[in-house]
């Protein structure tokens, strides 16, 4: 009887290490897919944020968010800050003109496709 359950514990052991390798592989195999969807992820970003080192794409970029925003029936506008070297988008109150925030433009442009795919949701025709 003892034999019996020897050999049965035996073969158990052999057929759970060849399954727990094979479940550390996969783990192994997802990890490295989700790394891998990271960085193309990070690729992606970065494309989309290019550089705004002109006036030019300043303006355009604040007149993309103020658009963005006119259908939110708002007293915020957005305008820009060049007070220093580096390029500021702010949050402007319509009503006294006041600044609540300024931040990067960096964070503006990837703010800009999160509020036209909010308006979408919203003011779809479709839904």
């Amino acid at each position: 009887m003892e034999i019996l359950q020897t050999t049965a514990k035996m073969q158990q052991s052999q057929t759970s290490t060849p399954r727990a390798a094979a479940e550390a592989q996969s783990t192994q195999q997802m990890q490295r897919g989700q790394i891998q969807q990271d960085k193309a992820a990070q690729i992606s970003s970065d494309e989309k944020t290019s550089k705004i080192d002109s006036q030019e794409k300043m303006d355009h970029l604040v007149e993309q968010l103020n658009r963005s925003l006119d259908p939110f029936n708002t007293t915020l506008k957005f305008g820009f800050d060049n007070s220093s070297e580096d390029f500021y988008v702010s949050v402007i109150e319509t009503k006294s003109n006041r600044m609540l925030r300024r931040f990067p433009v960096e964070q503006a442009q990837l703010l800009l496709p999160k509020m036209q795919e909010l308006h979408g949701i919203l003011f779809d025709e479709k839904g």
